[in-house]
């Protein structure tokens, strides 16, 4: 082989290396390990004038399935909830969350959500939908 094919073929395998390992790193991002969550605490609160704070309580299966999914699709670890994830305003929503888990830990959140629209949703939008849905449901 001539020097300069072999340079060639040396750059192809670098360059084929590192396309491998940004596939591998991309593929295998930070995905948090959850405990089963057994049991979910709720209430909401607004700055509205007949706006209902009741607090609620679920350990309904179809309801922990749908919080999960929301968790899992957003990768976020709920037990060290990132602050900065929350929307930056005054009078939105605000959900407090305490998730109880099958080894008897529990975990709190606070998510506050300014009602902004972001086409492919957040964290703090999807579960705040989703917790005024069931507040609705449990109010009724």
């Amino acid at each position: 082989m001539r020097p300069q094919r072999r340079l060639i073929a040396a750059i192809a395998a670098v360059v084929l290396v590192a396309v491998v390992l940004l596939i591998v790193a991309v593929n295998s991002a930070y995905q948090p390990v959850l405990t089963p969550i057994t049991n979910i605490q709720y209430s909401q609160s607004k700055a509205v004038k007949g706006f209902t704070g009741s607090s609620h309580e679920t350990s309904n299966p179809a309801r922990i399935a749908a919080f999960t999914a929301i968790i899992s699709k957003y990768s976020v670890d709920v037990t060290h909830f990132d602050q900065t994830l929350n929307d930056v305003c005054t009078g939105g929503l605000a959900t407090d969350i305490t998730l109880g888990f099958a080894d008897a830990k529990t975990a709190t959140l606070r998510v506050y959500d300014c009602g902004r629209t972001v086409p492919r949703g957040t964290f703090v939008s999807d579960s705040s939908a989703l917790f005024t849905r069931w507040r609705a449901q449990d109010d009724a």
